[in-house]
């Protein structure tokens, strides 16, 4: 048998597999995303987390990319850095710990808070709205 006829019938075989795990595989491609950009003091209610990952370099420290999807199936990414940053991790953090995993539905809101010494510092809000099963199954949905 030739290395081309190897080639050819491995080609197929991988073919097949695809086609057979297609349900419970990604499909290796990249999900272009588009950036949300959150206005303070508005609410953004009903958001899918599905992933983030930290230790992003930025221009003004480390960032943390958090991909959602919108109400409407959109697939976006939110960029946190400092407080809101720390305030994302500990909401993940927290729920890691009562044994909550991704993806998780939430409401959010960016707002500014004046600490006791008079500073103002950006502040990110996340109210847990759903998770599990039933989050996930709505997620695919789209």
């Amino acid at each position: 048998m030739s290395k081309q006829t190897n080639l050819d019938a491995f080609l197929k075989d991988v073919e097949e597999q695809e086609k057979q795990d297609r349900d419970t595989t990604g499909s290796g491609e990249f999900e272009e995303r588009s950036t949300l950009k959150a206005d303070r003091d508005i609410l953004y209610d009903g958001y899918f987390v599905e992933s983030f990952q930290s230790g992003i370099a930025g221009q003004f420290g480390d960032n943390t990319a958090v991909r959602i999807t919108s109400p409407t199936g959109e697939k976006q990414t939110l960029w946190v850095n400092g407080f809101e940053e720390q305030h994302f991790l500990k909401f993940i953090e927290k729920n890691a710990t009562d044994d909550i995993a991704l993806p998780v539905k939430v409401s959010f809101l960016r707002t500014q808070k004046t600490s006791a010494a008079g500073n103002v510092y950006n502040s990110l809000k996340i109210r847990l709205d759903g998770h599990g099963d039933d989050v996930g199954l709505e997620l695919e949905s789209f």
